[in-house]
């Protein structure tokens, strides 16, 4: 019978030992997982938490003193027969509406535009990216200033040109104000995005059909527009998202007055400046599932959209 050496035992125990947590984690297997720990700690720490203690209190009576009181679903059926968070939800659609249609209009005709080489192309754009580098709430504050009533900005040109002075601020149009600065800021944005897509159109459909006889219109209709489509989903689903969040510009402005207070706001204003906590925090859960439905229906609108360029 044959002994054992000691280097054919060292390597039945190498085979025989059980691989390390660390061992595991930097293998070829999974070091790709391994790598991605770090954003998931983050995530837990700064999303998953806070997302989860917001529900926590979504069930309770709390004004930030004493223990917080279990309600159940007390707070959310309050809330669906709460005027002013319905009204605040009517503004921010609203709102959601005519920012994302002017933003897409304005930003798919200057894109038309730029598309093309001119003179000075390189100023025009870097000059159209200035609303984007700055601060939402600085330019919702100078835009406060510029729309004042009696030593605004606008309101002296208007005078210059022989018409009567506006007040911009009044429960008619200061939604509309609102509406105004943010597409201002933000129609950049869309610009960008739709002229980068018009530039990496294939050029040999487009001489195609105008060899063929199409007109302008009928090439836009049916071959940019449809070929464009999965950015324009793309930039609908990150405006939905953003917009309706919108803080800043009511912040700088209105503070949520004359008829302007939008989701966010109301939100803000029952949680720190009410210190209802239970409620504000239903509010913020409603917030969110209606964020997240919104934009999972427009992605399955994008699939679809990408779907069909193929």
């Amino acid at each position: 019978m044959r002994t054992e050496t000691f280097s054919e035992a060292q390597a039945g125990y190498a085979v025989a030992r059980k691989p390390t947590i660390w061992e595991v984690l930097t293998s070829e297997k999974y070091f790709k997982w391994t790598l991605l720990i770090p954003l998931l700690v983050v995530l837990a720490i700064f999303m998953l938490y806070p997302l989860l203690y917001c529900a926590y209190y979504s069930f309770h009576q709390w004004g930030m003193r004493g223990e917080a009181i279990y309600v159940g679903a007390q707070n959310y059926r309050q809330l669906l027969n709460d005027k002013a968070f319905l009204e605040a939800l009517y503004r921010t659609l609203k709102v959601l509406v005519i920012c994302v249609s002017c933003e897409l209009l304005i930003g798919l005709g200057l894109a038309l535009l730029w598309s093309r080489e001119f003179p000075g192309e390189n100023i025009v754009r870097g000059l159209a990216l200035l609303p984007l580098l700055v601060a939402p709430l600085i330019l919702s504050l100078l835009w406060n200033f510029m729309f004042e009533y009696d030593f605004g900005a606008v309101n002296l040109i208007l005078q210059a040109l022989g018409l009567s002075k506006v007040y911009w601020w009044s429960p008619q149009r200061a939604l509309y104000t609102i509406c105004f600065i943010t597409i201002w800021q933000w129609f950049p944005f869309s610009t960008f995005v739709l002229v980068a897509g018009l530039r990496s159109l294939p050029k040999d459909v487009f001489e195609a059909a105008k060899v063929d006889g199409a007109s302008p219109w009928y090439t836009f209709r049916r071959l940019t527009l449809p070929m464009l489509s999965p950015l324009i989903m793309i930039i609908v689903v990150l405006r939905t998202m953003w917009l309706i969040r919108l803080f800043d510009p009511l912040y700088g402005t209105t503070r949520g007055g004359v008829q302007t207070e939008l989701l966010d706001w109301i939100v803000y204003r029952t949680a720190f400046v009410y210190f209802d906590i239970g409620y504000g925090s239903t509010m913020a859960i409603f917030s969110l599932v209606l964020t997240i439905a919104v934009c999972a229906i427009m992605f399955k609108m994008l699939m679809k959209a990408l779907g069909g360029t193929r």
